[in-house]
């Protein structure tokens, strides 16, 4: 039992020092004018796994995000009803995630170009 013990606690050790370490680092090479992380996420006609697509994105967003402006674009390329369902259903969950027509995107980065 004790060395099972040890084991736990060697690997739960790790653990903290990889996470001290990438908040560290995070800390050190943070920029003081960053604007933030989009991850663009286009979802065409019948995309079965469009849920998950979405969700793992989230994920990924929540892994690098420093609590900026960082969101997920779901962008629609001719996506089906019941995909575009789904996907204005984990929009409306979760609101980091927004839900864009191709005109709404390329309005948006006209826009920012223009700034």
């Amino acid at each position: 039992m004790d060395i099972l013990s040890a084991v736990l606690l060697v690997v739960f050790a790790t653990f903290g020092v990889i996470a001290f370490a990438r908040e560290l680092c995070f800390w050190i090479f943070k920029d003081k004018c960053s604007n933030g992380i989009v991850l663009l996420t286009p979802v065409k006609k019948n995309c079965s796994n469009a849920e998950m697509l979405l969700r793992c994105a989230v994920a990924k967003i929540k892994w690098v995000s420093r609590g900026k402006n960082d969101c997920v674009i779901c962008l629609d390329c001719d996506m089906d009803e019941n995909t575009k369902e789904v996907c204005q259903k984990i929009c409306k969950d979760n609101p980091t995630v927004k839900f864009m027509e191709k005109s709404e995107l390329i309005e948006m980065l006209t826009r920012a170009q223009n700034e």
